[in-house]
């Protein structure tokens, strides 16, 4: 039982966006838990360790060693070191009835992801394992889209920022807001299945170039929009930085809800811990975002109290576009 107490009211400011997700998804709200990490809650939990792992190219190493991460999100992910050594880990998804898995990897120096030399690996995973794969990508290049169609991954996933002095700043990069929008654009043309994500408070937990970037990427023919809040972690030079308010996490997510009337817009992993979780979780519900990735304790049946009809599922959250049928939640009410 959750401690925080949700208030039902959803109010005059946020009544529109939860209306456009009344009419345009049947009153349907997604919960994800892939296996990413374990998670358990009253009203739902991950089942396997293994069904939708994450994996790193390039292990614990990043060249940007960015200020609000420097290469600590990379240590959750389990090394694919090789093509081979990839093949093999998803092998054993495959042979022990997971579902797919996410890879990333740290970036070179450009912003890029090296994973051309993964291209025929995953093509083969995607033919012979069936299983979903989805790539985390850094800047895109048109080579890069090229090798992503080929391989037949489920969906790209890059981050969007609106802002150049975020990208210098933040992220220690030499680029421009038109190379995260060519990115963008590159997947787009393709119409490879893509979930661009929005990292609100990257600035130093100040909200920048947010708006702006939800504004280049609803130019753009996307799949599903992930947004997340930043989240200080320990051993980068962000740790102490504290992140925006819960409301103004929460005007960004109206202001996506709005622009995205027909697409998917989600909560991803990441937010900040503590009440301020439980509070931009009640956001998100009332902005009328379609789902949450590893809910708080009490969100669940807070959505079914407002109306809403849960269901869940143990694959990336990116995924809900592909994603016709999630089995209904049990909530004992």
């Amino acid at each position: 039982m959750s401690f925080y107490e949700y208030n039902e009211n959803i109010g005059e400011e946020y009544a529109e966006g939860f209306e456009i997700r009344k009419n345009y998804f049947d009153s349907e709200i997604n919960f994800y838990a892939p296996s990413i990490k374990s998670y358990e809650t009253e009203d739902f939990k991950n089942t396997k360790s293994d069904s939708f792992p994450p994996f790193s190219i390039t292990g614990g190493s990043c060249s940007l060693k960015c200020e609000h991460c420097n290469a600590e999100i990379l240590k959750s992910m389990a090394p694919a070191l090789t093509p081979d050594e990839l093949f093999e880990r998803a092998d054993v998804i495959h042979k022990s009835g997971g579902l797919g898995f996410l890879l990333s990897g740290g970036s070179n120096s450009k912003g890029i992801v090296d994973i051309l030399p993964y291209i025929k690996t995953i093509k083969k995973i995607k033919s012979e394992l069936n299983l979903k794969v989805i790539v985390h990508c850094g800047l895109i290049t048109e080579e890069i889209a090229d090798g992503l169609l080929e391989a037949g991954v489920d969906s790209a996933m890059l981050d969007i920022i609106g802002e150049e002095d975020t990208i210098r700043k933040i992220y220690h990069l030499n680029a421009e807001v038109k190379d995260y929008e060519n990115s963008l654009k590159y997947l787009s043309d393709r119409k490879i299945p893509c979930s661009p994500h929005v990292v609100i408070g990257l600035k130093h937990g100040v909200i920048a170039g947010e708006f702006n970037a939800i504004d280049i990427i609803s130019d753009y023919d996307i799949s599903s929009l992930v947004l997340v809040g930043f989240m200080p972690m320990h051993n980068t030079k962000m740790e102490n930085i504290i992140p925006p308010a819960a409301e103004e996490i929460g005007k960004v997510f109206l202001y996506a809800r709005k622009k995205f009337i027909k697409t998917p817009v989600l909560l991803g992993c990441e937010r900040p811990y503590g009440l301020s979780k439980f509070k931009i979780e009640e956001l998100a519900v009332k902005a009328g975002l379609n789902g949450i990735a590893y809910p708080s304790e009490g969100i669940i049946p807070f959505s079914v109290k407002l109306g809403l009809k849960p269901k869940f599922s143990e694959v990336c959250c990116s995924l809900i576009f592909s994603e016709s049928a999630l089995q209904v939640i049990e909530t004992g009410n």
